[in-house]
């Protein structure tokens, strides 16, 4: 059941120990910046059985497939803070079906205290943002962008996050299914 309008409906919900602010903060972005009714859902536990032990990660694709079964016909964005992997990369900040009902966001390697520095609630917040509207953009079939300040663009590493915008380039934003 992918979102197909601006009024499609998506649940946010928090997996394991998510920060509270960050579900709020991802909930206000996706209304704003793509129009989507978003409710939060109550929390949810821990997933320990996408844990990975050789890789010491949680497989995101298990997440997903996870998040749709329990969530069938039901479009929902997961923030987490356990460390997330698919196969094919060493980690990723989120994951999502492209075109589909599911995505999630890990918020560690998000935070500052994952590289030795203080814990910085607001460039944890901003990032979260731009990462909820990224995977949530490739719900609604959104591919990586080129434009480097577009919520679109690839981000391989917290700084590319912090440089690029929480908004849709006007390329992206004409590419909406709506």
């Amino acid at each position: 059941m992918p979102l197909r309008s601006p009024q499609g409906e998506l649940r946010v919900v928090s997996l394991g120990e998510a920060f509270e602010p960050a579900v709020q903060r991802s909930c206000s972005a996706l209304q704003t910046e793509l129009g989507l009714t978003c409710s939060i859902l109550p929390f949810e536990p821990a997933l320990d059985f996408a844990f990975d032990p050789n890789r010491g990660q949680y497989n995101g694709m298990l997440l997903l497939d996870w998040l749709e079964q329990r969530f069938a016909k039901v479009n929902v964005l997961a923030l987490c803070d356990v460390d997330l992997f698919v196969p094919a990369l060493t980690f990723v900040f989120g994951v999502a079906r492209l075109d589909g009902p599911s995505a999630a966001i890990s918020m560690t390697r998000l935070r500052e205290t994952y590289f030795g520095r203080a814990e910085d609630e607001l460039i944890l917040l901003s990032r979260v943002e731009k990462e909820a509207v990224h995977e949530v953009g490739h719900m609604l079939g959104l591919t990586h962008c080129m434009d480097r300040n577009c919520v679109m663009h690839a981000s391989h590493n917290p700084a590319d996050t912090d440089v690029k915008s929480p908004r849709l380039c006007p390329s992206c934003h004409a590419s909406l299914p709506w």
